[in-house]
């Protein structure tokens, strides 16, 4: 039987090869792709006519439901058709096309493992998950709980920092209130101060004009007597 790499399958069927992985993973109970030694993925002509079935389905809109429910129907006519019948200790020959092959024998041991597997995992699974929502319906429980006290403590809380706070805001205001008093009365004191000592200096200034005027005239005064005197010498 010819077989094929993942890039020459891929051609054969018109696809990417990364097209040809997704399938094998979204299809892997109905479909497996046998390995070589090395890990690398071994294609045959029926695994290549099963994928472009596959592709004509999807071509024609088909949903993956529906796409598994084909292969579910090609694998149970193909169980059947691999059936033998025994007669009188004669073995009725399977058709040449659908004889045994190494890769055919390998694909259905890999198929009869991984149903195995799977069906364990799924048990564990079910068991795992049902389990981990009795404990998330125990802890959902536990926090509904805790949450009807936390939540009458965050009010309480919330209650008394309000009080607190509008405690402090009242002592803020009375406080702001008497400074501002306190500068409008320093404001009007200096005011009065400033007034008190512009008055002060007005009234030295006319002091020391009137002195100063006082002092020419007595300066005035003394010229005048002597000249008087000097005439009178002559």
């Amino acid at each position: 039987m010819k077989s094929y790499t993942l890039k020459e399958a891929a051609k054969k069927v018109k696809v990417a090869p990364r097209i040809l992985k997704e399938w094998e993973k979204e299809f892997a109970q109905y479909i497996t792709i046998p390995r070589t030694k090395q890990g690398a993925r071994i294609y045959n002509d029926a695994l290549l006519e099963q994928f472009a079935k596959i592709k004509q389905w999807f071509a024609e809109e088909k949903t993956k439901q529906e796409i598994i429910q084909y292969l579910q129907a090609e694998q149970q006519k193909q169980n059947v058709g691999l059936e033998t019948t025994v007669m009188e200790g004669e073995v009725i020959d399977i058709p040449r096309p659908l004889r045994h092959d190494t890769y055919y024998i390998a694909e259905q041991v890999a198929r009869t493992m991984k149903e195995e597997i799977v069906g364990e995992l799924k048990k564990e699974t079910t068991e795992v998950l049902e389990q981990a929502m009795k404990e998330m319906k125990l802890y959902v429980d536990e926090i509904r709980e805790n949450s009807v006290s936390t939540k009458q403590e965050i009010h309480d809380s919330l209650t008394q920092y309000t009080k607190t706070l509008q405690q402090e805001t009242e002592e803020i205001h009375e406080h702001l209130e008497n400074v501002v008093t306190f500068l409008q009365e320093e404001k009007a004191k200096r005011e009065q101060e400033r007034k008190l000592y512009e008055e002060q200096i007005m009234e030295r200034e006319k002091a020391f004009r009137e002195l100063v005027v006082s002092f020419r005239q007595a300066a005035a005064n003394t010229n005048t007597k002597r000249s008087n005197k000097w005439w009178k010498f002559w």
